[in-house]
Parts: structure tokens; C-alpha cells; sequence
């Protein structure tokens, strides 16, 4: 029963965080990225830029899916303000994930520019990555089971690129492929869309299993 309420308390402190739903969309615009750059033509052209197109359409409808699935949670489970107290420490922690995020992004996109595809670069960004999820899951309680094994996973990923053991790589080389999409940025982006894929999903379970449907009212 303990356990339960230190789980319920756990659960509504990073409430908004846990909305999965909202986040999912990401995740699978991450992976349409990483198949439009695997399939990327040598010469550019239409297709190129109908995959940017639609790329950008869908950047577009996950951020107006966000808010969106934001009223469908607060219909289920009713709002959750988190304390003053509370508000602080995760600003700062979002904040600083944030920025680990964008250096590796900035990273990885000043690599791509030059037509760099260091195995080790690569490989590192993905061992960073699956260092800031096991972070994340240590700060916030270490009460979301999920999170080190998919940091496992992409771990596991880095070590395989780093050892030409990359299949993805192996699939965009095999045969006549002639993607010009380098190996590694493509893997990078596939690990962290499939990554947020399975977090999200498992974030709205963690989240529908933890919590009752809400009255009307506030739960504070």
C-alpha cells in the first residue's frame, strides 16, 4: 500500500511529464526524419524536397497535437498543479536535458554540413544520450522502470556503430543503395524516434495504470 501511495505521489509530481501521448508525435517525426534521410536520392530533386515538405508538416502537427492531447488528459485524469516548491528544481532540470540535446543536435548537424560520419562521433552522441536518460531516471526517483533498459538499448546501438556492427548502416549500403544520407545521423535519429516511441507509450500506461480517473475538481 506504501508503495502504491509513494508511486501515486511520484506520478503526480511529474504529471505533465508523464502525458506520453503528447510527446509520442515527436518521437515518430524523428523517425520519418531518419527514413527521409536513409532514402534520401543522390540528386536531390522532387523528392527531396516533398520529403522536407512533409517533414516540416509534420513538425508542425505534433506541436499543435501537443496542447491538443493536453485536454484529452485533463478530461481523464482532471489538472494537477504541481507546488511552487516542485516547479523550481524541474525547470532546471528540463533546462539543462535541453541543453545536453541541443549540443548534440548542433553537433551531429555541423558533422552532417561537412559530409563527416565519425563512427566515434556518432557513437558518442548515442552513449551521451543513453547517459542524460539514465540521469533523468535517477533525478526524477528512479520510480519509472522503463528507463534504463531503453538506455541499455541505445547504449548497446552506440556500441554496435562504433564496431561497424551498425545494421542500418549495412541495410543503407547493401545492393544498388544509393542514399546519400550519412550512416550515422540516420542511426541517431532513428534511436532516439524509436526511443521516445516506446517511452511514450509506456509513459501513458505507467500513467493510466498509477492514476484513477479524477472528479471534476483540481487534484492538488
Amino acid at each position: 500500500m506504501e508503495d502504491r501511495l509513494r508511486r501515486i505521489q511520484s506520478v503526480t509530481r511529474y504529471y505533465d511529464w508523464l502525458q506520453g501521448l503528447r510527446f509520442l508525435p515527436f518521437g515518430l517525426v524523428l523517425l520519418g526524419f531518419a527514413l527521409w534521410l536513409a532514402w534520401l536520392p543522390a540528386g536531390g530533386g522532387s523528392a527531396a524536397a516533398v520529403g522536407a515538405l512533409s517533414l516540416g508538416v509534420g513538425v508542425l502537427a505534433a506541436l499543435v497535437l501537443h496542447p491538443v492531447l493536453g485536454i484529452y488528459y485533463q478530461r481523464r485524469f482532471g489538472q494537477v498543479r504541481p507546488s511552487a516548491a516542485t516547479k523550481r528544481p524541474r525547470l532546471q532540470m528540463a533546462l539543462a536535458f535541453s541543453g545536453v540535446g541541443l549540443l548534440l543536435a548542433l553537433g551531429l548537424a555541423a558533422l552532417a554540413s561537412r559530409g563527416s560520419d565519425s563512427h566515434l562521433s556518432v557513437s558518442g552522441a548515442l552513449a551521451v544520450s543513453a547517459a542524460a536518460l539514465v540521469a533523468y531516471w535517477a533525478v526524477i526517483g528512479r520510480f519509472i522502470p522503463h528507463y534504463p533498459p531503453i538506455a541499455g538499448a541505445m547504449f548497446l546501438v552506440a556500441a554496435l556503430h562504433q564496431l561497424g556492427l551498425n545494421p542500418v548502416c549495412g541495410w543503407m549500403h547493401a545492393g544498388e543503395a544509393t542514399s546519400t544520407g550519412p550512416c550515422g545521423l540516420v542511426t541517431f535519429n532513428a534511436a532516439w524516434g524509436l526511443a521516445l516511441v516506446v517511452l511514450t507509450l509506456l509513459d501513458h500506461r505507467m500513467l493510466v495504470h498509477t492514476l484513477s480517473p479524477a472528479p471534476a475538481e483540481a487534484v492538488e
